[in-house]
């Protein structure tokens, strides 16, 4: 059994005062108001979501009441509890333990993502790696809210544009077209990405390596082919030779210390720059509040003087990291001259050399020499760069290789997953009397832009809705996650004809899955009779009143342990 089921929701409000609970049927949960709109059904199945760290639209006056929320739920037939306030996040588990959390991303997505068995791994924006995603790129297809998700599939959540073009992968993964094998896979990828990025910098240096050995050309500017340096070195006795061998390692050791000396004056650049951006950063975090929203992610950052004092902290690295790149460098800079020390004695020393030995050519020795060294340091850091250059290739090809590997290995899931969808989706809109919708043109759940677009407005409603029963159809027959409870916010969009709502209902009692649970918010009405025969009925009919006064004290003194737990205290 691989269901998720909703059981009990409540909500404390210390600054106003007022706190509900709201259990829960595993079946049918309808969320009612006889007369009224703003009277919190929305409010209600929203904080659901919430508790997991999902973004919906909250308007002011709800933000303003700074709410605790705890939900009870059941995974694969184990009770958990998770409770949020603010960007804490506090979850229980079958065993009664308790885990705390102090931000959305990192150790909460993954164990949030574990227990509902939701494999799918995002890219990070301008890395080479893949991470785990935020809980509601799950919640997604389970929840039609009022606002966005009528007109707009895949919109529920707010503050989801940390990853870019997450619904090519999202939307497949939901719908049963990729699987966890699709992205053992891309980690694998990612791991020769990283690879290739490593091969490609010691290319680069050793790029760098060539263009200091350039830097040492023969005085008299000989060149010597391979076939004569071979010769040449035949030649010459062991006495000169070995003059020629020591001339060699200092060319390649000076070589080494100059493309070292490079890339740590471009390390300390970078420091610099570090330590100038986090001084910048702290001045600028004192004229800014406490929270902090990132405008790309959305992701809120306590601005508190604890973490203000980290990018002191930051700081205090750069300047320390800055210190120690120049004490190397002095070191490098010591070295060099030491070597150059060394090199102009063995020069000298073949200059002595140059008066009991000499070509025939009339060249000098000490020519011959400094050009056979040269030319052989110049081979040797060549040869390293092309062994650089094939495995370069090498792990590209094999790159390659596994994307090939993982578009052919989907391929049936997609081609599955897409038949199911042409099958099923026709047949929702036939039920719900959508005949304007144009189906021969949404072949694919990731076509999910076209379905909007389609017919009138009361139509592409009902469209949407077709959509999304298809959508959690297919998780349910073919995605390797938990199945969430389906949530729907007020489906009677655009006011639809009596007959039209009750094709509504009758889709919903029809081909929902067998034990899936099911929350609709809306106004109370006869043509949801059928649904009430099985339902849990929630009434509420008091505007602006989802909480109430008296019974503060008594979830307030139930809950608030839960809320004063640590990391440290669990």
């Amino acid at each position: 059994m691989k269901e998720m089921y909703f059981t009990r929701l409540t909500i404390i409000s210390k600054t106003a005062k007022k706190a509900a609970q709201f259990d829960f049927s595993k079946s049918y949960n309808l969320i009612l108001s006889n007369e009224k709109n703003s009277v919190g059904k929305s409010s209600l199945v929203k904080n659901i979501f919430w508790s997991f760290g999902c973004e919906p639209q909250f308007d002011d006056n709800w933000k303003s009441l700074d709410c605790r929320v705890i939900l009870d739920f059941e995974v694969k037939g184990k009770p958990y509890q998770i409770a949020r306030h603010g960007n804490r996040f506090i979850l229980k588990d079958y065993n009664e333990k308790y885990m705390v959390f102090t931000s959305v991303g990192g150790d909460f997505s993954s164990e949030i993502m574990s227990l509902f068995d939701f494999n799918a791994l995002l890219p990070v924006r301008d890395k080479d790696e893949v991470t785990t995603p935020a809980p509601a790129y799950y919640f997604l297809p389970f929840y039609i809210d009022q606002k966005q998700s009528w007109a707009n599939a895949w919109a529920s959540f707010g503050k989801l544009g940390q990853f870019p073009d997450w619904k090519k992968t999202i939307i497949p993964y939901h719908s049963g077209m990729i699987d966890k094998e699709y992205f053992d896979t891309t980690q694998k990828i990612y791991s020769k990405k990283v690879e290739i990025t490593e091969v490609s910098k010691q290319i680069d240096r050793l790029d760098t390596a060539i263009s200091v050995v350039s830097e040492f050309p023969s005085e008299s500017g000989l060149v010597i082919d391979d076939d004569e340096l071979n010769q040449i070195e035949e030649q010459l006795n062991v006495e000169v030779m070995d003059m020629h061998y020591q001339q060699e390692i200092l060319f390649e050791e000076l070589a080494s210390l100059r493309a070292e000396k490079a890339h740590i004056g471009s390390q300390i650049i970078l420091a610099e720059n570090s330590f100038k951006e986090a001084g910048e950063d702290y001045e600028f975090s004192e004229s800014l509040d406490d929270d902090i929203e990132c405008p790309t992610c959305g992701v809120t950052h306590d601005n508190s003087i604890v973490n203000r004092f980290s990018l002191l902290q930051d700081k205090k690295q750069a300047e320390d990291m800055i210190n120690r790149l120049n004490t190397e460098l002095a070191d490098l800079n010591d070295e060099i001259i030491k070597k150059v020390t060394d090199f102009e004695s063995v020069r000298a020393h073949i200059n002595d050399l140059d008066k009991k030995y000499s070509t025939e050519s009339g060249r000098s020795l000490s020519t011959v020499l400094e050009a056979i060294a040269s030319k052989s340091v110049r081979k040797k850091v060549e040869g390293n760069k092309s062994v650089k250059v094939e495995k370069l290739h090498t792990l590209s090809t094999d790159e390659k290789v596994l994307i090939k590997d993982r578009t052919a290995a989907s391929k049936g899931g997609r081609k599955k997953v897409r038949e199911k969808f042409q099958e099923c989706f026709p047949r929702y809109l036939t039920k719900l009397k959508a005949f304007g919708v144009n189906s021969s043109s949404i072949k694919s759940p990731e076509n999910h832009v076209k379905v909007a677009a389609s017919g009138g407005a009361a139509e592409s409603t009902r469209a949407m809705l077709a959509y999304y029963v298809s959508i959690y159809n297919l998780i349910k027959n073919y995605g390797e996650h938990v199945l969430c409870p389906f949530v729907i916010d007020t489906p009677n969009q655009h006011e639809q004809a009596a007959k039209h709502y009750d094709s509504i209902v009758s889709l919903l009692l029809d081909e929902l899955p067998e034990k899936s649970q099911l929350f609709l918010c809306g106004m109370n009405s006869e043509k949801l009779e059928p649904l009430k025969v099985h339902a849990k009925v929630i009434y509420l009919d008091v505007e602006h009143s989802l909480l109430h006064s008296d019974s503060f004290k008594k979830f307030d003194s139930e809950y608030s342990e839960i809320f004063e737990l640590d990391a440290s205290g669990v």
